[in-house]
């Protein structure tokens, strides 16, 4: 009975663990929009860019393009945590083309970066000459 009574009570935890980790695990693909009204503070850029998100686990893949500007370094990053409206610190490099336009970049995220993505805390930046901190921003909203 004593037996039963834990197997029971283990099943259950794995199950309520399972549940609050499922939008974790669940593979996630969605775009995000950066502009320069997004950057912190907003700025008039005209540039506009896209990226391709998918978090699949705690892997975070990211490819996008842009237009209007060249990135200079220190180059563009994800920053967080941090909601749309406030900055945070960067936590992943991208690399990126300036000629083909492209930025790109695939991360482990430990458990603090995760809960970042999934409380929607996690935001892109590209930097150029006249917007050293950040010419457009998109926030990781899924």
């Amino acid at each position: 009975m004593k037996r039963s009574a834990i197997i029971a009570l283990s099943a259950l935890a794995v199950l309520v663990i399972a549940a609050a980790c499922s939008p974790a695990l669940t593979p996630t693909t969605f775009e995000v929009v950066l502009n320069g009204a997004n950057q912190v503070p907003p700025n008039a850029s005209t540039a506009v860019g896209t990226a391709n998100v998918t978090v699949v686990g705690n892997r975070l893949a990211i490819d996008g393009a842009w237009d209007g500007f060249d990135i200079v370094e220190p180059g563009p990053y994800v920053h967080g945590p941090a909601a749309a409206g406030a900055n945070g610190p960067a936590l992943f490099e991208l690399t990126y083309d300036n000629a083909a336009r492209t930025f790109e970049g695939t991360f482990t995220m430990n458990s603090d970066q995760m809960a970042y993505f999934l409380a929607d805390e996690l935001y892109l930046v590209l930097p150029s000459a006249a917007y050293p901190d950040g010419e457009i921003r998109g926030q990781l909203d899924h």
